[in-house]
């Protein structure tokens, strides 16, 4: 395993390039078999249709690696550079992606289109693979990608998405381990410019004593459990987050657990039901010029862990936005970056998180339809009345029968939002849960029609509504409800 101790020399990452420099790298065809581009990942900017566009800490699009998982070893001279030492491949298909992902040797993978793995399986990756989507776009859908003991790895570009269980919000049934990425033992990992979405367990988990590993440009919306790292009682773990977007999420955001130095910067946290970063265990975090909002618990720090807080921004934040125990470490003693100024953060990463497919405002339509059978929009009450919140008009959300054990947030974004039962009876469309309101109202003008809202345990309110005008038409409320702010 890789153990990264401060540099006394500067880093071999290449810095920031000016915009017109990488207009014309980026223009620069593949060539399969050819020596390598001017420099070491320009030909896949090119075949993922990257923009060129930088900000204050460089492109955007970066040619290559950036934070933890750019720091040069020993067995990688270059930083984490996955398989530009190697052809190219295009795959279409699960079986395609698993035999190539597999495979030994430096090998970059383009996926082309949508490819459904099926049953949330765990596609495994290999030493020395780049994964990435293409210009047009790629999808991995119900399944993931494992990077189990494996070093030098990218993947770039892509969207994970519905390998949810319907009715398993938690992801605690037994055939539920479906993550988008998982990371176990492994090093020089870099997860940049993805998009996660409706996930069945994890979104991205970072386990077991990985290290050099970069998370950055991600957009990770809609979920429970979202950034998970950890499941060791070891400090070997070095880990940057970066320019992430979280929207609509609950917990893990990233939950930090027993990492050696975690960096996180530029990240934009809206929408946070449980709570947003936790450094634990034996952690030592520096977060900086991040943005949150909407959020529940922003920042904590618990056990013997560490942590240092500066030039970020609280907006509609309650409990825990202090947690500070002191200095902690720089960054810049084992990388070069510049963190972008904290008020350009919502703008960059509305613009550029995500793959370069991803909209900036949800396309959702004016009514869709919420149902466990699968026959709607979507699975799950919480993943719509998360688009809802983000898009540009007002929706109706049209719930089928059933009991949705969630916890659901009406976030500001979603004034006018409807929720209404299919069936006209309260008692067929039941939102439940036991540690937590089961449905809290912080936007404007919501009406809620045909349903029941419960606390299954009698241990929290059953609903909370501290927006305006909130509309309540033959709405059952099982459990104690709370009309105003509870911060």
């Amino acid at each position: 395993m890789v153990h990264f101790t401060p540099r006394s020399v500067p880093s071999r990452r290449v810095g920031a390039l000016c915009v017109s420099a990488l207009a014309l790298l980026i223009a620069v065809p593949t060539t399969t078999g050819a020596s390598a581009a001017p420099i070491p990942g320009a030909a896949l900017l090119h075949d993922m249709g990257a923009p060129a566009t930088a900000s204050a800490d460089g492109p955007v699009w970066s040619p290559v690696a950036t934070g933890f998982a750019s720091v040069p070893t020993a067995e990688h001279p270059d930083g984490t550079t996955g398989g530009a030492a190697g052809e190219t491949v295009v795959v279409r298909d699960a079986d395609a992606l698993a035999a190539s992902a597999a495979s030994e040797g430096p090998l970059t993978i383009l996926v082309a289109g949508e490819i459904n793995v099926g049953d949330g399986g765990m596609i495994t990756v290999t030493d020395d693979k780049t994964i990435a989507g293409t210009a047009s776009g790629g999808e991995i859908v119900d399944g993931g990608l494992f990077v189990n003991h494996a070093s030098n790895v990218i993947i770039r570009n892509l969207t994970f998405r519905d390998s949810f269980i319907a009715g398993d919000w938690d992801g605690k049934s037994p055939e539920n381990d479906n993550d988008g990425i998982r990371i176990d033992t492994s090093d020089h990992v870099w997860i940049d410019h993805n998009e996660f979405a409706r996930i069945g367990d994890g979104q991205l988990d970072i386990r077991k004593d990985s290290t050099a590993v970069t998370a950055s440009w991600n957009y990770f919306h809609d979920h429970n459990k979202t950034l998970g790292v950890g499941w060791t009682s070891n400090l070997v773990t070095t880990l940057t987050l970066h320019h992430n977007r979280f929207s609509n999420v609950h917990q893990r955001n990233g939950s930090i657990d027993n990492v050696a130095y975690g960096h996180a910067y530029n990240n934009w946290l809206s929408g946070v039901s449980s709570y947003g970063m936790n450094s634990r265990g034996g952690s030592t975090m520096l977060v900086e010029s991040s943005v949150f909002e909407h959020a529940r618990q922003p920042l904590l720090v618990a056990d013997t862990a560490r942590l240092h807080q500066r030039d970020n921004i609280f907006t509609d934040v309650w409990q825990s936005t202090s947690a500070e125990t002191g200095p902690t470490f720089e960054a810049t003693e084992f990388y070069d970056y510049s963190a972008d100024p904290v008020e350009d953060v919502v703008d960059l990463l509305t613009r550029f998180s995500g793959t370069t497919k991803t909209a900036s405002r949800e396309q959702i339509d004016k009514q869709v339809t919420v149902a466990q059978d699968g026959s709607g929009d979507y699975l799950s009450l919480h993943a719509a009345v998360g688009a809802a919140s983000r898009a540009d008009h007002a929706v109706e959300i049209v719930v089928e029968a059933g009991v949705y054990r969630e916890v659901v947030s009406v976030w500001p974004g979603a004034e006018g939002l409807t929720i209404r039962g299919a069936t006209g009876d309260p008692a067929d469309v039941v939102i439940t849960y036991d540690k937590m309101p089961a449905l809290t109202v912080h936007a404007d003008g919501v009406t809620l029609d045909d349903l029941t809202i419960e606390n299954s345990t009698g241990a929290e309110y059953a609903f909370v509504d501290s927006g305006e005008g909130t509309a309540l038409d033959d709405v059952t409320i099982i459990g104690e409800q709370l009309k105003g702010d509870p911060r």
